[in-house]
């Protein structure tokens, strides 16, 4: 019975002890950067835009000619009701005539109907076409409105500030300033018919310049494209042009961001790390600490000189993850370092790699936890999640 108590009890205490080492983890979210399709020269730290547009009514012209125009409506009211009571009057006076004709018609057509057989007449009347006396409505007169200024709809009118379409393009993770300039230029919308549907270009050109020289260039609508299934002479085509100008700068500032800047990108990492109820990993929760404040960091708005500063201390943790790896006792389980904890170590070690986009470094982690994988001795879980990781590794630029 005493040998049962004891074997029981030390049975308890491995699987505690096996326990105390089971994984914890921590998830933080931060904003990577995703890297430009054609990076800058790293002398570049701001930028410049100029838009050249050929609209030159102002907001002010344009309120301007709206009061003018209300000025002289007012002016007009009393000749425009003055024309409607004449017109009231001659429609007044020829009512009595009207009425005439309309029963002299109505006569006419029921003398022909009665005219008609039996079995026509029904038909007739059954097709609702028997006649009936159609008399016009008297005539009311209704005095015109008098004007209300109404101001006018900015949105239908080609009214653009260059400075704010300029100010509404912004380079990502880049200053303000004059190392590169982007200049762009919009011309005129073209609208073309064709088949009672509306087709439309309107060719504007990107140049990207770093003082004299042309970094790049791109052109924007040149081609027709469908705009809409009615007639250019029926729809607001100020209101269509104006609409467009606004989707090519959108399109304008994506295509800049996606050459050149540096968007932040929405992601998360999982930081490993043993209980430390015996302060035996001390150093292993304060690489965990340090590496969860590092990615805080990383906030959207985050500038470059931050961002530096979280990879340094990233690539300090990743040092001290490394010599704590280098005190695994891969054979013994109970071991404070076992292969349990060098788990952790690996499975941080090639997150951190890879969310700092360093192939080098992650190819090198990945092969040294190919070199220990028989003394890792990875379960279902662990190896699906190796493979994810060893998989993304391979597919780093």
């Amino acid at each position: 019975m005493k040998r049962t108590f004891v074997f029981v009890l030390v049975t308890i205490l491995s699987c505690a002890g096996i326990q105390a080492q089971r994984a914890l983890s921590e998830k933080v979210d931060y904003f990577s950067l995703r890297t430009p399709n054609n990076p800058l020269d790293e002398s570049i730290k701001t930028y410049k835009v100029i838009v050249e547009t050929p609209y030159t009514l102002t907001v002010e012209e344009l309120n301007a000619k709206s009061l003018e125009d209300f000025e002289k409506e007012k002016e007009n009211y009393a000749n425009v009701v003055a024309e409607s009571e004449k017109e009231y009057e001659e429609r007044l006076a020829s009512y009595d005539d009207d009425v005439k004709k309309a029963e002299a018609r109505y006569d006419k057509e029921m003398k022909d109907f009665k005219e008609l057989s039996l079995l026509e007449r029904l038909a007739l009347t059954d097709q609702g076409k028997k006649p009936k006396l159609k008399v016009p409505a008297k005539p009311t007169y209704v005095k015109p409105r008098e004007p209300v200024y109404v101001k006018p709809n900015l949105d239908d009118h080609l009214i653009f500030d260059n400075q704010v379409l300029a100010d509404g393009v912004e380079l990502l993770g880049y200053e303000k300033g004059s190392d590169i300039l982007f200049i762009i230029n919009i011309s005129k919308m073209v609208f073309q018919d064709n088949g009672g549907q509306t087709f439309y270009s309107q060719p504007t050109s990107l140049k990207v310049l770093k003082g004299a020289e042309t970094i790049a260039e791109k052109n924007f609508d040149e081609e027709f494209k469908f705009l809409t299934s009615s007639s250019s002479n029926t729809i607001n085509l100020d209101r269509y042009e104006k609409n467009n100008v606004n989707k090519i700068m959108k399109e304008i500032s994506q295509y800049i961001n996606e050459e050149f800047g540096y968007i932040p990108v929405a992601s998360s990492i999982k930081i490993e790390y043993p209980k430390n109820r015996k302060r035996e990993y001390d150093i292993l929760e304060n690489a965990k600490i340090k590496a969860i404040s590092a990615y805080r960091k990383l906030r959207k708005d985050a500038s470059f000189d931050t961002r530096a500063r979280s990879k340094s201390e990233l690539e300090a943790v990743r040092d001290i993850w490394k010599s704590e790896l280098a005190k695994v006792d891969y054979k013994d389980k109970k071991a404070v370092m076992n292969k349990q904890v060098a788990k952790m170590i690996f499975f941080n070690l090639m997150r951190v790699d890879i969310s700092l986009k360093d192939k080098t470094q992650a190819e090198e982690t990945l092969n040294m936890m190919q070199e220990r994988r028989i003394d890792l001795d990875l379960n279902y879980d662990e190896k699906a999640r190796f493979t994810r990781l060893e998989e993304q590794v391979y597919n780093m630029d």
